[in-house]
Order: structure tokens, then C-alpha cells, then sequence
């Protein structure tokens, strides 16, 4: 069994080739075929010319062409296969009437290839007399990955296609051909040709593969589908197209689909296909008469039949037409030597592309040459680098475009930073709080806006460049400042700061400060606040707090008071239910007393007039006390309380405080912890520090609330908070004693689930 190799375009034209192959329909004619797609007629045209695959799909008009140049039988395309006869039409990427494209002044047209019937197409458009354009219309040879992108540029003036062949003309395109300038004939478009040396070697191999793809095309002709209920239900081995593209080209009319793939064109529908490429070759004797022969040939015999269909014209009319002795280049005489010629026509050739001519080739219309290889040869090559060259020009179009289009972005980038610092100037300038900014890096101010300016004292060309001691001393400390960028790009706030004016005035206020990078400079924008406000509003805050904490201290003494009098009489007789009544009560209350507890220590400590004596007091016994008090809550709840503590450290501070410390993260983790244990420890670190380590088996704390925890009334937003209660006091009030006393708090996940929360505490040495 011989293999044969089959080259293809992307069209979906070409899809009866890998329907055949899919089915198996070549295998059936004991025939081994491969099918590859490739990106243009060029590479198809190229692959055969090379001798790289046995037959291929090419237009119908380009093996006219190679007709006209017919050379040798081993050096000529045989026609197969006519895969389609389509209705072509002139398309626009924008709607627009047929009078505006007629005098349209856009002149950029893409065509796929020099001989494809879409340029012939064109080109009868434009020479319709309906067609009242000033100057000729240029055509752009391009491929078909660039077709939709060229197509849809603004200076595109439209495309003549078949909607069959280019699906997307349909989501993008209007037809706007009219009053039939190119008349609704079922056009040949693409037909399978074979090699001369192959046909000539293998005439029934070929007859073979002529009858599968013929076969192919009945089927989709007749909607008769092979596996399921859909053409692309099929294995199509390498198809490059999608399942959408197929359904919506094979799935019309029967009646249609029975033209298109037919295969056997009427004599006018070929005959104007002929006078169209004619009409391109006004020049040639005899061309148009070889031309109408090769129409008859193809409606008599549409699907001819090797070897008999290999056999050279040889006519008077043939003899002269290709004996006319010009050449591409000039009046060279045929006669002379092959060499000669050969050598004559490179240097002709050599200077055309010196001048710039890149669309010349050596002649091959010679009937007979021993050097006709070599010419092929070098116009192969000529037809690479041609190629390689407009996909350079190409990429230099497609470099120039993007490069315009970051041109036009940065453009648009820089208004809209102007615009943006416009708005923030504005914004920063009519602020309703002091504001200045000031270089991180050398403490100098440069901008403040209308409100410092106005409480300062200083004019807008007297505040810049003043140096940020002079105004603001206290924040003269480095550390006092965050860095700007990265994770120390936040705010930093410092409660009590002295404002020093023009005129010397000193005042209080608090500062904000947050860092920020502009231009490679880092700076600070720091605002200022009048802090007698804070004060004021402090100042009402404690007394409100302390207010309703007394009001709620002496009602819950009494409440407590009657509850233990009346539950200690001994003839008192409650049932199940009372019983769990009554500890819901006292659980309430106790709950009730904790919180004024910590509201009463919280004003207390806000306050800064209560006067503590400090105690050297051992830990180990406070903690003790702690656990013992509150351990029952953890005995209900099914928790073990495990212990490790240090005996012989010494703390100094205020004894309530630290207990106060302790109560607050055991009763934490006890409420927090459904399930496992409770382990409390206290350890020495080192000559100057002495850890309380909490660790719980419980829900644990999500990273990004780490910080959050330790601010008031902050609970973490979760069904499990919602459920325990609380006031989110606790842990805030924690911290600012522990603050007190000289130590730090830090909250780490626990591996096993849960968390942990060490109290790191300065250890008390005599």
C-alpha cells in the first residue's frame, strides 16, 4: 500500500479531505493517506512544488494559472477533486451603504493569495462601472490567521470572500454587493490537485483518492451522518476547526449543500471564473482562448480520470501561445543556449531585486529546459523569503501599532495622574483637619495646607522648607516615625504631641502619621488634631462609663444579695427544672458582675487619678486563686485544666491588676474551647523576664484579627461569638495592664488547634 501525503488550507472548505481520512474512506480504496493543515495556499503551493506531498488543496484559479504555464507533465499540477463552488461577495467590517464603499477613499483590501479567486473576485468589483472610485484599489497578499485582524482595521476597506469560507464575515461583516456587480454564481473556489510526477506514476492511486473525497462530500451533501446525529460527532484527526464552525457550514439546505459540493460546475459558472482571471492577462495571445478550452475541459469532466487525463495538449494554438520568446525581464530569444538564458535572466532577476522589485521570478513557462529544476528551485526560494519578508513587514506594523497604543496609554496614564493629583491637591488643601507633608528623609515640610496654616500662623512661603523640630519637637525621635512603604506604610498615631506656633505658643495635640512614597522620595503627611476636643470627649466617655457602672453596681449587689438569701434556706425544695432555672440565674448574674467589674476597671484605668501602691507579690499564688475560682466553669463544660508553674519569681505591680490579667485569658479559653483542654504555665525566660503561657484547644484566631483582638469592644465577626456573648472589653483592659506593668502580650496559633497567648512580664529582682 503506497502513503500519500495530503496538504490542506484552514478553510473549512477543505474539510471533506479530513472527513474521508476520519472515516476511513481512503483506507476502504487501499490507499494510505495523511492530511496535514497548513497556514496558506503558499505553503501548499510549496510542499508541491517541492516534491514534499503527493496533492494538495489550491485554488481553482491558481491551477488555471499553472495550466497557462504548462511546462512538463512531471512540473504540472493535475486537477482532482473540485471541493467547492461557492457564492462570493464584497464585505465590510462596518455597515455602511453599497453608494459609500463605491466612493470610499480607504484603500486597503486583503487577499489571501496572488491566483485565489477572492482577488479575481476584487478585482471585477472594482472594475464594475458602478464603482466610481478615483484611484486603483491596492491588494494586500495576507494570511489567513491575519485575515480577521486585517480585516477589522479602520483603513480596511472590506474583503471579497465567500461567507462559507470565512465563518466570522457573518459576526463582523455586511455583504454589500448589489445590483449584481459580481453575479450569484456557484464559483469554483478550491480544488484538489495531484503532482506530475506522482499522477503520472500513480494514476490509479490517485483515481483512489479522487473517488474517497468524493465520497466524503456525498455524505455531507446528504446529511448522512457516520457516528451520532452531527458531522462533527466524527473523528476528524488534525481538523483545525471547531464543532460550531462545522455545524453552521454543513448543516443548510440539502439543495444548497448539493451545489456547493457537488463537483461538477456548470460551463458559465466556470467560464466566468476564466474571463475573470483573463481579464488579468490582457496581454497574452491565445491566453483567452486556452482559458475558454480549460472550461470546457473542467464542466465536460469534472472529476477526470488518470492516466488518461495526463496527457499534454500539443495544438498549434498550445505550440505558439508558449513559444512567444519573452520572457519576465525583456526580449530574450529562446533560442539561444538554456545556460545562457539561465544566466541572463539571474542578473535580470539579481537587478529587479536590487531595485526593489520582490514580486519577480525566473521564467518556467519553457516547454522544454534541462534547467527547469533550478529555476523552480530558485523561485521556491524566491517565494520563502518573499513570504518571510511581508511577515517581518508585518511584525514591524504590528511593533509600530503597539508601540503607538502604550504611547497613546501613557498619554492617558498621565492625565489621569494629573487629574489625580489635582484631586488630591484640592482634597489635601480644603481638608477641614491641619495637615502638613514632610520629606521622610530630610525632616523638612513641604506643603501644609489652609488649615495649619491658618492655626500656625505661618503663609504658604513661610511653612515650606522649615524643618519639622521647629514646629512639632516632640516627634524628633527616628523611631518615633514609621518608614514609608511596604508593610510600614500605616498609620501611626501619637496621643499627646506639643504644637509650637509662629509666635511661640506651645499647645497640645495628637498627631496621625502615615508614610507614603511618591517619585522615588518618601514622605509623611501628618495631621493634626486639637486635643482639647479628645479630652473633652474622654473626659464624657469615663464619666458615663463610671455613671453606669455604679447605677449597675448597687441594683446587682441586692439581686446577688436576695438570690444567696434565698437559696441557703434549707427547707427551700426545688425540682429537676427549678434547679437548672436557678443556675441559669446565678450564671447570669455572676456573668452580670464580671462586667461591671470591668467596666469600673476600665474608667479606673482611663482615668489616671487612682493612686495604686505597688506590692512585690508572688505570681504562682495568684494564679492559683484564679484557676480555683473559675475552674468549676471549666469542669461543666467537659475541659481538663493542666498546670506547670515556676515556684520562687517575684513580681512588682498591683496584685488586683495582675489577677485581674489571668481572669480575663482563663475565662478567654474557656469560653472559646469546646472540646480538649486547658494548659496555664509560668516559667522563668531569663534574669529579667518571666512568661504566663495560656494554650487552648480551641477555635483559634484568624491571622488578619491578631491586632484587632486587643481593641475595645472589637469581637471577631463569626456565628461562634454571636452564640458566647461578651462585651470585647476584656482583652483590651488585659493589655493595658500589661503595658502597665513594663510587658508585652503575644498571640501565636496553636499546631494542634487553638491558640496560645504568652504575657511576657519584666521578672522583679532586689
Amino acid at each position: 500500500m503506497i502513503e500519500i501525503e495530503i496538504v490542506t488550507t484552514p478553510r473549512l472548505t477543505a474539510f471533506p479531505v479530513f472527513l474521508a481520512f476520519s472515516r476511513g474512506y481512503f483506507e476502504e480504496e487501499d490507499v494510505l493517506v495523511r492530511v496535514r493543515a497548513l497556514k496558506s495556499y503558499e505553503a501548499v503551493l510549496a510542499h508541491l512544488r517541492e516534491g514534499r506531498a503527493e496533492a494538495g488543496e489550491i485554488p481553482f484559479t491558481a491551477w488555471a494559472h499553472q495550466q497557462l504555464k504548462k511546462t512538463s507533465p512531471h512540473w504540472t499540477f493535475y486537477r482532482g477533486v473540485i471541493l467547492s463552488c461557492l457564492v462570493h461577495g464584497f464585505y465590510s467590517a462596518s455597515y455602511m451603504e453599497a453608494e459609500s464603499i463605491r466612493d470610499s477613499y480607504h484603500s486597503f483590501l486583503p487577499i489571501l493569495h496572488p491566483y485565489s479567486l477572492d482577488r479575481f473576485v476584487a478585482e471585477e468589483f472594482f472594475r464594475s462601472e458602478n464603482y466610481h472610485r478615483r484611484k486603483p484599489v491596492p491588494y494586500l497578499t495576507t494570511r489567513p490567521t491575519l485575515l480577521a485582524h486585517e480585516f477589522i482595521r479602520a483603513e480596511c476597506l472590506g474583503a471579497a470572500a465567500s461567507l462559507q469560507e470565512y465563518p466570522f464575515f457573518g459576526e463582523k461583516g455586511y455583504c454589500l454587493t448589489v445590483e449584481n456587480e459580481i453575479p450569484p454564481y456557484y464559483l469554483p473556489t478550491n480544488m484538489l490537485v495531484f503532482t506530475g510526477r506522482f499522477a503520472s506514476k500513480f494514476p490509479e492511486e490517485a483515481n483512489r483518492v479522487s473517488r474517497a473525497i468524493k465520497k466524503a462530500m456525498e455524505d455531507l451533501a446528504n446529511h448522512v451522518a457516520y457516528e451520532g446525529d452531527s458531522f462533527v460527532a466524527d473523528w476528524v484527526g488534525p481538523c483545525p476547526w471547531k464543532p460550531g464552525e462545522l455545524d453552521g457550514f454543513y448543516r443548510r439546505s440539502v439543495p444548497e449543500l448539493g451545489k456547493i459540493l457537488s463537483g461538477m460546475p456548470s460551463f458559465e459558472d466556470v467560464r466566468f471564473v476564466m474571463e475573470m482571471y483573463g481579464k488579468t492577462f490582457p496581454s497574452l495571445d491565445g491566453g483567452k482562448k486556452i482559458l475558454e478550452n480549460l472550461a470546457h475541459s473542467v464542466a465536460d469532466n469534472p472529476f477526470p480520470k488518470f492516466p488518461t487525463s495526463i496527457t499534454q495538449t500539443n495544438s498549434k494554438l498550445y505550440h505558439g501561445y508558449y513559444s512567444n520568446g519573452k520572457s519576465k525581464f525583456g526580449n530574450i530569444v529562446k533560442d539561444i543556449s538554456p545556460l545562457r538564458s539561465l544566466v541572463s535572466e539571474m542578473k535580470e532577476l539579481a537587478l529587479s531585486l536590487f531595485l526593489g522589485r520582490r514580486e519577480v521570478s525566473l521564467d518556467t513557462q519553457l516547454p522544454k529546459s534541462p534547467f527547469l529544476f533550478i529555476r523552480s528551485t530558485v523561485n521556491a526560494i524566491l517565494d520563502y523569503l518573499n513570504q518571510e519578508i511581508r511577515d517581518i513587514e508585518e511584525k514591524n506594523k504590528r511593533l509600530s501599532e503597539d508601540n503607538y497604543l502604550l504611547e497613546t496609554r501613557l498619554d492617558i496614564s498621565d492625565l489621569k495622574r494629573q487629574t489625580t493629583e489635582e484631586r488630591y491637591r484640592y482634597m489635601f488643601e480644603f481638608a477641614t483637619d491641619a495637615m502638613i507633608i514632610v520629606n521622610a528623609d530630610t525632616r523638612m515640610i513641604v506643603d501644609a495646607n489652609r488649615r495649619f496654616r491658618e492655626v500656625s500662623g505661618y503663609q504658604t512661603s513661610e511653612i515650606k522648607n522649615i524643618r519639622l523640630a521647629r514646629v512639632l519637637p516632640d516627634i524628633l525621635e527616628q523611631t518615633e516615625l514609621k518608614s514609608p512603604g511596604g508593610k510600614d506604610q500605616n498609620m501611626t498615631f501619637i496621643p499627646e504631641a506639643g504644637l509650637i506656633l509662629k509666635d511661640g505658643t506651645k499647645f497640645s495635640v495628637g498627631l496621625s502619621v502615615t508614610g507614603f512614597s511618591a517619585e522615588t522620595k518618601r514622605f509623611y503627611q501628618i495631621q493634626v488634631n486639637d486635643n482639647a476636643l479628645i479630652l473633652e470627649s474622654e473626659k464624657i466617655k469615663h464619666e458615663f462609663i463610671s455613671n453606669i457602672s455604679h447605677e449597675l453596681r448597687s441594683p446587682m449587689t441586692n439581686i446577688q444579695g436576695y438570690f444567696d438569701l434565698l437559696f441557703s434556706n434549707d427547707q427551700l425544695s426545688l425540682d429537676k427544672d427549678q434547679k437548672e432555672m436557678t443556675d441559669v440565674i446565678r450564671k447570669n448574674v455572676r456573668r452580670l458582675n464580671f462586667l461591671i467589674d470591668n467596666l469600673l476597671q476600665l474608667e479606673k484605668k482611663d482615668s489616671q487619678t487612682s493612686e495604686e501602691m505597688y506590692e512585690i507579690f508572688d505570681p504562682l499564688t495568684v494564679i492559683e486563686e484564679v484557676l480555683y475560682i473559675n475552674s468549676p466553669s471549666a469542669s461543666e463544660s467537659g475541659l481538663t485544666v493542666t498546670t506547670n508553674l515556676s515556684e520562687g519569681l517575684k513580681l512588682k505591680g498591683v496584685r488586683f491588676e495582675f489577677s485581674q490579667i489571668i481572669t480575663n485569658f482563663f475565662v478567654n479559653a474557656i469560653k472559646y474551647t469546646e472540646k480538649g483542654g486547658i494548659d496555664v504555665s509560668l516559667k522563668k525566660l531569663s534574669d529579667k523576664k518571666v512568661e504566663v503561657r495560656f494554650t487552648d484547644t480551641g477555635i483559634g484566631i484568624d491571622p488578619k484579627y491578631k491586632e484587632l483582638i486587643f481593641e475595645r469592644f472589637f469581637r471577631i465577626p463569626d456565628q461562634r461569638n454571636r452564640t458566647v456573648g461578651g462585651t470585647g472589653l476584656g482583652l483590651s483592659i488585659s493589655r493595658t495592664l500589661i503595658n502597665k506593668m513594663g510587658g508585652e502580650v503575644i498571640v501565636e496559633p496553636n499546631q494542634k488547634g487553638g491558640s496560645i497567648f504568652k504575657v511576657i512580664l519584666p521578672l522583679y529582682s532586689e
